[in-house]
């Protein structure tokens, strides 16, 4: 029996050629009952679209290569999950490596991806690495971490000002003594929420203060709990935390609980990223909003445009923050 051909399916389905080969690159520019039609016949005959040739026709393999840190929280992974469903839907497969904190790695990765002829690279390294430059000719999209490089595009949450968001939400509720979860400052978003939170201290003119503060090697539950009984055990007159993720409050609750602190009526809590956990935990946690999957759909958007459009692209691009409030915080115990 022949090989079914791209032209076998159009014959059978009654459309063009080329509506076949808009559907199988997932092309918007189909009606859904066309691209249903034409799946289903490409079921019934059993037709495998040749991706090698494809490829050597357009001088392009249809593939973005994805650079991140192991899969640990879940902003990262919805991020990803995002970025997936819109290169799927503008056509292209993403091929996903995991990098630990080392330069030499990322520089490792990079080169093996593009051996592997990928069109384009997302990275997801929050990191700011020793060396940003790179000596790559194909578009590379960053989040957190800006590279010094002609097809890079730079992308990055304003996390100064999501931060400065929080801080002040907290100070305008009446609360100075305010304990800080943070993350390691040699991480860009870390390092931008610390100085977020500095400025809306300094508007109000309250000191930050070193015992009022934590840092964490990760952004985790482990660490906001451990955190959370540190700060309130050594300085028991705290009556906010703000936690630079939402995992770190999460951690940062069962802290309290132990400690016999209610939120917010003793301690008021405020957290980061607005992931689907704030709306579930008691009482639901506000949080400073980044829009994860979106995010994910941007950067998968920026890349395949940049691809497409061969010439260099060089783009340093913030995406705005949004404080969503809920029931974790009140004006402190002395203000009521």
């Amino acid at each position: 029996m022949s090989q079914v051909t791209l032209h076998d399916v159009a014959m059978a389905s009654g459309v063009s050629a080329q509506t076949v080969s808009r559907v199988i690159n997932q092309r918007p520019d189909v009606s859904e009952a066309t691209r249903a039609h034409v799946w289903k016949t490409i079921r019934r005959l059993g037709y495998k679209p040749n991706m090698l040739a494809r490829g050597l026709v357009s001088q392009r393999s249809a593939v973005l290569g994805i650079i991140t840190l192991p899969l640990n929280d879940q902003f990262r992974a919805e991020i990803i999950t995002g970025l997936e469903k819109e290169a799927r839907t503008l056509g292209y497969a993403c091929q996903i490596s995991y990098t630990n904190s080392d330069a030499s790695d990322l520089h490792e990765l990079i080169y093996s991806m593009l051996g592997r002829q990928v069109d384009g690279i997302v990275m997801l390294t929050p990191r700011q690495f020793a060396d940003p430059e790179l000596s790559v000719d194909i578009p590379i999209v960053t989040l957190a971490h800006k590279l010094d490089n002609q097809r890079a595009i730079n992308v990055d949450v304003d996390n100064v000002d999501g931060a400065y968001q929080a801080m002040r939400y907290l100070l305008a509720l009446g609360h100075r003594a305010i304990g800080q979860i943070v993350g390691s400052r040699d991480w860009t978003p870390a390092a931008d929420r610390l100085e977020g939170a500095k400025r809306a201290l300094a508007e109000y003119h309250v000191e930050l203060s070193a015992r009022y503060m934590v840092e964490c090697r990760e952004w985790s539950f482990q660490d906001g709990y451990d955190a959370a009984r540190d700060l309130l055990t050594a300085s028991p007159e705290i009556t906010a935390l703000f936690c630079h993720t939402d995992w770190m409050a999460a951690g940062a609750y069962r802290a309290l609980r132990e400690l016999k602190r209610r939120v917010p009526e003793d301690v008021s809590v405020v957290g980061y990223d607005d992931l689907p956990i704030c709306q579930f935990i008691d009482p639901p946690l506000t949080s400073v909003r980044q829009p994860s999957q979106g995010l994910g759909q941007l950067l998968a958007h920026l890349v395949i445009t940049a691809i497409e459009r061969t010439a260099p692209l060089r783009q340093d691009m913030l995406v705005p923050a949004e404080l969503v409030v809920r029931g974790s915080a009140s004006a402190p115990p002395v203000v009521r």
